[in-house]
Order: structure tokens, then sequence, then C-alpha cells
């Protein structure tokens, strides 16, 4: 009866421990192949919505537009509510644009601090070097299957508390993003009509400041 009793509590704890096992599994499965599909494709386009919960004035705000990416380090947001203004890399510097305010922001883009969301698309972070991840679920969205994923840094980063992907599990695009910081604000993005590889031209990510608008360049820190 004893031996019975010891062969049966080792059993269950084999049977117990297949799961964690395979959900790792699945983990560094998903993010592989997360990773190879942003790593390896040369160009990307999407619709967006954004949503940004700032927790310290208790206040949601809502915006919507375009996104396209290129290699090597070229990208374009293009807001068009609830003001029209646009976000460019050309490779080297960063244009922060408000039509309405007839302003341009200039910023070398060598000395601006990376963003997660932006270094996932382009396929410049090896995640599980960085972050904690975690399998959450799979659930249904618009009658498609998304795979969330749960990503604690490894290293204490104000801007990056938390950050929850939704994943197609089949083509391993970033559907969804949920990022908090430190002090509770989560900007969600949500993606649609998602194109990849369609040979966006550089004429894209071009930006000359149009007469009449001011363009402001912040001093650069001394070497």
């Amino acid at each position: 009866m004893k031996n019975i009793s010891l062969a049966a509590a080792a059993l269950a704890v084999l049977v117990l421990s297949i799961p964690a096992w395979a959900a790792q599994s699945e983990i560094d499965r998903c993010v592989k192949n997360l990773e190879k599909q942003y790593g390896t494709m040369q160009d990307f386009h999407a619709d967006f919505v954004q949503e940004t919960q700032l927790a310290s004035i208790k206040r949601i705000e809502k915006g919507a537009g375009a996104v396209w990416f290129k290699k090597p380090g070229k990208m374009l947001w293009e807001y068009k509510t609830p003001q029209a203004q646009k976000i460019i890399l050309d490779g080297k510097t960063l244009w922060f644009y408000v039509p309405e305010d007839k302003q341009v922001m200039k910023n070398n883009f060598s000395t601006i601090p990376q963003h997660i969301v932006v270094d996932l698309f382009r396929g410049k972070i090896a995640i599980q070097e960085k972050f904690k991840v975690s399998f959450v679920q799979e659930e249904m969205k618009n009658n498609k299957k998304e795979i969330s994923l749960e990503l604690l840094p490894l290293a204490y980063d104000p801007t990056v508390k938390k950050l929850t992907l939704w994943v197609d599990p089949e083509k391993f695009y970033i559907l969804r993003t949920c990022l908090e910081d430190d002090f509770g604000t989560k900007t969600i993005l949500v993606f649609s009509n998602i194109a990849i590889d369609k040979n966006i031209p550089d004429t894209t990510f071009e930006f000359t400041p149009p007469p009449g608008v001011e363009v402001f360049e912040p001093p650069q820190a001394q070497q």
C-alpha cells in the first residue's frame, strides 16, 4: 500500500508538471514566431485606433489613423482624429508635425529613447532578454482567435510597467497592444487592415516643413 501511494504521488507530480512545461513551450514558440515575423518583414502598414487612459486625471483620450514602417529605420504615424498630426522618421530625423498649429518639432532620432512598441515592429528586440513572458489566454475577438501574452520588464523602467500583446496565432501579427506605465497610464492600440511587404515607397517617409510652418529643434546634449 505504501509503495502504491508513493507511486501515485509521483505520478500526480508528473501530471501536474506537464501543463507548466507545455505552457512555457508554447510561450517560447509564440515569441520565436513573433520575432521571426517582425524580424524578416521589410515593410508594414495598418490602420489603428488608439485609446489612452490617463490615471492621474481620470480621462480617456482617443485617436485613430494609419501607420507605416519600412526597414531600415523608417516610420510614419498619421493621426486623422482627434487632430491631424504626423510622426515621421526618415531614417535619421524624427519629425512631430501638427498642421493646425503650424509647428513642427525636429529631433535627432539617435538621441531619443526607443519605444518598446516601435522596437517590436522594427524587429529590433529580443523579447525574452528584456521581459518575463506569460501566456494569458486564447480568446475570440471579432470572430477571430487571438493569443494574449503578458510582458513584464526584467529591469525597472517607469515607462513600461506591463505590456500585453494580442497576437494572431497563425500569422503572428500583433493585433492589439496595451502598454501600462508606472504611473497607471494605459495606452491601447488596435490594428486592422494589416498589410505586409507591399514595397512601400521611400517617399512615404520624406518630410519637408511647408511654408509658414515654424520648426523647433531642441538643443543637443553635450558629448
